[in-house]
């Protein structure tokens, strides 16, 4: 009667068998022998239990795969600080911190008048008022840039 080591790599910290009826616990990642006929039970379930000699090629696409994932985390976090920022409408004007979305459309053109923003055309007919205040936002935030 032979012996085969084979690995758990499901996703607990330790594995109870209880498939073939042995109760034995198998550590994460760590080669156990069992007795042929068990190993061959445990086997047929290939994304629980590996044979050790495959142990290496698993751990190299876990860390592929996490790499991946860590990866993707960061352009989803990239993506939504850029949304963020995208609608983040306050602008600082002479230390106080404005927010635009809460104005309405005069208040937005007084304050536009205020800041003698030249190279600001004012709000055409066709334009959305948030698409205005993105605008006004941006030109008062260059404008801030090239004071400093």
């Amino acid at each position: 009667m032979g012996m085969q080591s084979i690995v758990y790599v499901g996703p607990k910290e330790f594995k109870r068998d209880t498939v073939t009826g042995s109760r034995q616990i198998f550590p994460r990642l760590k080669p156990i022998e069992v007795k042929d006929e068990c190993a061959a039970m445990l086997l047929r379930f290939d994304n629980v239990f590996i044979e050790q000699n495959h142990l290496k090629d698993f751990l190299a696409r876990e860390k592929e795969r996490e790499e991946a994932m860590a990866e993707e985390a960061g352009k989803n976090e990239a993506l939504a600080k850029a949304e963020q920022a995208a609608m983040d409408m306050t602008v600082t004007i002479s230390g106080e911190t404005v927010d635009l979305s809460k104005m309405t459309g005069p208040k937005v053109a007084t304050l536009v008048e205020s800041l003698d923003l030249p190279d600001l055309a004012p709000k055409g007919p066709q334009e959305s008022m948030p698409d205005y205040r993105k605008r006004v936002r941006d030109a008062i935030r260059e404008m801030g840039e090239s004071d400093e």
